[in-house]
């Protein structure tokens, strides 16, 4: 894991990447809260690393532990402290300095990762941050088809055993007592009757009226 062997058979130091945050250093000129900056360098690695900051200008900063040891799957915070942050406006490049955080093994005196960050100081001071506009839920919207649109009384429930009130159509109830009195009519040609022949049903007819009266049935059983 430390060291990779190469085509030829010689061994090639293993570049490691290294975690920092924040990512750049910003110092106000009138705000003395950001006079001192906290660096977190943080060791994912499954050995102990040892650490050096450095920079282009250090005598403009104070820092705290500027070399040590980070212990495996741990974090460290280095605190810099800015020791005159004047912002230079005829100059802009002086209000720019960088560090460098260099890692190596423990026990070695070979970098194995270093990376750079911009320390900059600003004019005046920190603007306040602005509030967050607190989180609203969001309407549900169901897709089409799948809505909660309330359903009418009579398709509600298609189950036939339930049994819900409201009122009955006058129209399906007069279709029912029609077919019902059809099917009481003699059928033609089997049955003996005085009634004319005309009020005489075939048994077509009469299956036709049955299947009728199933469906209105069905109907009259959802109210």
């Amino acid at each position: 894991m430390r060291r990779r062997t190469s085509d030829n058979g010689s061994n090639d130091d293993t570049v490691l990447p290294v975690f920092i945050s924040p990512s750049d250093l910003r110092y106000y000129e009138e705000d003395i809260s950001t006079h001192k900056q906290v660096l977190t360098i943080y060791n994912p690695y499954g050995y102990t690393l040892k650490y050096k900051v450095l920079s282009t200008a250090p005598k403009k900063y104070h820092v705290v532990e500027s070399e040590g040891l980070i212990k495996s799957h741990c974090r460290l915070d280095v605190v810099l402290r800015h020791k005159e942050p004047v912002y230079c406006s005829a100059d802009p490049g002086k209000n720019v300095d960088k560090f460098q955080i260099q890692l190596f093994e423990h026990g070695s005196s070979n970098v194995k990762g270093y990376k750079q960050i911009i320390s900059q100081v600003f004019p005046g001071k920190l603007k306040p941050a602005t509030p967050e506009v607190p989180m609203q839920q969001i309407p549900l919207v169901q897709p089409e088809g799948r809505g909660l649109t309330p359903v009418p009384p009579s398709e509600h429930n298609s189950d036939p055993g339930h049994v819900t009130t409201g009122r009955v159509d006058p129209l399906f109830l007069m279709i029912a007592i029609v077919c019902g009195g059809a099917l009481l009519l003699p059928t033609w040609q089997i049955d003996n009757s005085t009634l004319p022949p005309y009020l005489h049903l075939t048994i077509h007819q009469k299956l036709v009226v049955s299947y009728v009266l199933g469906l209105v049935t069905m109907v009259l059983l959802r109210y």
